[in-house]
């Protein structure tokens, strides 16, 4: 289910001016087709999310170079 659920989130990721955006509803409907289901799958996609804007949030923070 993690598998399904990672694929799902990347598949549903896009670039945007700020970094990477992910899709929530249709990477749940993405893992939800590739056999992930219930909370498990939705939390994954969760910390996927706050993952990239953690991420996006130390890119802003960090001056260039480091």
């Amino acid at each position: 289910m993690g598998a399904a659920a990672w694929a799902a989130g990347t598949t549903c990721a896009t670039a945007t001016m700020a970094g990477l955006d992910l899709d929530i509803p249709a990477a749940l409907a993405a893992a939800r087709e590739m056999g992930a289901s219930g909370w498990a799958a939705a939390e994954l996609l969760l910390a996927m999310r706050m993952g990239l804007a953690a991420g996006s949030a130390a890119r802003r923070t960090d001056p260039p170079g480091t």
